[in-house]
């Protein structure tokens, strides 16, 4: 049985957050999902030299760094440390975009990928100047919203730490630190960290599909199978 969490929208959501059996079955569904993945790249190991510079290295150590960004996302959110949490939503996007470049430069520009092995940093407005080229401005545009939405928590913007509180005292307006009892934190903070843990992990799925490391057709069955009624094999780029 598939979690409901992998069809519903942000704002459904927001007005129906998932109660602890929902919020359980999502994290062991997605759980699933990346282990299995983790050991399709485990057949790269000792497969690379550590002198090389291939696309298809960078493209696995990239991907393997978002399973673990993942997979400890939802360890944390077992835990209700939704705090840190959201500070990983904006390193997993860039990891993945960052991947997606390489990959869609691979002939038109390798460029970004040798100074990338010479420690250099490609910052996102690379990536969003590519997506101009290639798909136009409402798609750079798209991307930049959501890099600036993700970058409120690194940053710590007023709107991201209220998601540490909740209202409370005489007036009902006085505000609390959630974590001051562990009790206090809302189910609809919770609900919305996971919609974005599910929201990333179907993004890279999209990245893993492109690049072709590892068998889809293979990994989709298992994917179908895991989560019953959802058709990944239709997963694209945005």
């Amino acid at each position: 049985m598939k979690s409901k969490l992998w069809i519903q929208s942000l704002d459904d959501v927001k007005k129906n957050p998932y109660d602890c059996q929902s919020q359980e079955l999502f994290m062991n569904e997605a759980l699933l999902l990346l282990d299995e993945l983790f050991i399709k790249y485990d057949k790269y190991q000792r497969h690379f030299s550590v002198d090389e510079r291939t696309l298809k290295k960078a493209l696995w150590m990239l991907h393997l760094d978002i399973l673990d960004t993942l997979r400890d996302c939802i360890d944390l959110l077992k835990k209700k440390k939704h705090r840190i949490v959201g500070k990983l939503f904006r390193d997993i996007q860039e990891n993945i975009d960052l991947a997606t470049l390489f990959w869609e430069q691979r002939r038109s520009n390798p460029a970004n990928l040798a100074k990338w092995y010479e420690n250099k940093v490609i910052p996102h407005r690379k990536f969003r100047q590519h997506l101009k080229n290639a798909k136009g401005n409402s798609a750079a545009n798209y991307s930049r919203v959501i890099y600036e939405e993700l970058s409120q928590w690194p940053h710590h913007c007023y709107v991201k730490l209220t998601n540490s509180y909740v209202l409370g005292g005489d007036d009902g307006n006085r505000i609390i630190y959630d974590g001051h009892w562990e009790i206090l934190i809302p189910p609809q903070t919770i609900s919305q960290y996971t919609w974005l843990i599910k929201d990333s992990i179907l993004y890279f799925f999209s990245n893993v599909k492109s690049v072709g490391l590892i068998d889809w057709n293979e990994f989709t069955i298992f994917l179908n199978r895991t989560i019953q009624g959802l058709v990944f094999s239709k997963i694209n780029n945005p």
